[in-house]
């Protein structure tokens, strides 16, 4: 019974990430190449939603996906099933690592405290996950800033029982007393804090900040140029409006998608603090990148806690070129 539950609870997600890549693999048709866009739910990832939506990504030059976690988002530029995708520097160290060839071309915003450990209300601290059953997506930010927050108290992944779970699988997974932690992103954060938890260590804390990138392939970098910097345009048009004081078209889709109120979405922007251009510019141009440098720092810390193994792929991977012909 516990397994029928589990599979109807993911037909859905999985239904989604299925179709999406079918999708993607057919034939195209005619000599126009579509740039397939894949998107986690998230408030990163809205703006390039909205303007898939409001046709600022026409659909005879686009594809934008949802799906339904983030580490399905790098499996599907990894696979080759999508051309674009929001993803973290953790998660581009992974795709680095499996000889995968990206381009980051814009920092889209900063957590500043989108991304936390919440644990029960017994659980008063980080020393006191020692030994706890955690629950957290090993592929996604999660894993990241979970081993941050145990390095500090001294603790390794090897302290803890690990149990791996997506975003959407948290809420069940605690209620049923699966877990005793789980370490999670908005808007999720924002829904569990219903549920009563303790965040016990957020981004905020972080000596290296997560930050969520656009990323291209890099077919699609070398191929579909002008059709980067019409995305590029879209992304901060559209997060311009979203993040304005006055209401904007597809608010209301927004917060049905995000499952929140209006309040909540505030709370929830307000978490992540948006990187503007002449950021991007000290992030990204020169002949190396200060993302370079911070990138090193985290493929160290990953490798001490077993997160990364392999050596990366040494092919360029940055490029600030494209955002700044968009911004001219």
């Amino acid at each position: 019974m516990e397994q029928m539950t589990l599979l109807r609870r993911l037909w859905a997600p999985l239904a989604a990430v299925l179709l999406f890549f079918v999708a993607a693999l057919l034939p195209r048709v005619g000599s126009v190449m579509h740039i397939r866009v894949a998107l986690s739910l998230g408030p990163s990832s809205e703006p390039l939603i909205k303007a898939g939506e409001l046709g600022l990504l026409p659909s005879d030059r686009f594809q934008v996906a949802e799906l339904p976690w983030t580490s399905a988002v790098t499996r599907s530029l990894g696979n080759g099933a999508a051309d674009v995708g929001v993803v973290t520097l953790d998660g581009i160290l992974r795709m680095r690592e499996g000889g995968q060839r990206i381009r980051v071309l814009m920092a889209l915003d900063e957590s500043a405290g989108a991304d936390a450990v919440m644990a029960r209300k017994d659980i008063s601290d980080v020393a006191g996950l020692k030994a706890k059953r955690i629950g957290f997506d090993m592929r996604g930010a999660g894993a990241y800033l979970l081993a941050n927050a145990l390095e500090g108290e001294g603790l390794t992944m090897a302290d803890i029982h690990p149990v791996q779970l997506v975003q959407s699988e948290m809420r069940a997974a605690l209620q049923a007393g699966k877990v005793d932690a789980v370490v999670v992103s908005d808007p999720w954060l924002e829904i569990m804090a219903s549920l009563g938890l303790r965040v016990i260590y957020d981004s905020t804390q972080l000596e290296i900040p997560i930050v969520r990138l656009l990323v291209a392939s890099e077919r699609a970098y070398q191929s579909s140029r002008a059709g980067l910097k019409t995305l590029l345009a879209a992304q901060m048009e559209m997060s311009d409006q979203i993040r304005s004081t006055s209401s904007f078209s597809g608010e209301t889709a927004i917060l049905q998608r995000e499952r929140l109120s209006a309040e909540e979405f505030v709370k929830v922007l307000a978490r992540s603090r948006p990187v503007d251009v002449a950021a991007n510019r000290e992030l990204l141009a020169g002949s190396r990148p200060k993302l370079e440098n911070v990138a090193s720092r985290v493929e160290a810390q990953m490798r001490r806690h077993g997160l990364l193994s392999e050596p990366l792929d040494e092919a360029p991977w940055i490029d600030f070129q494209l955002l700044e012909e968009v911004v001219q």
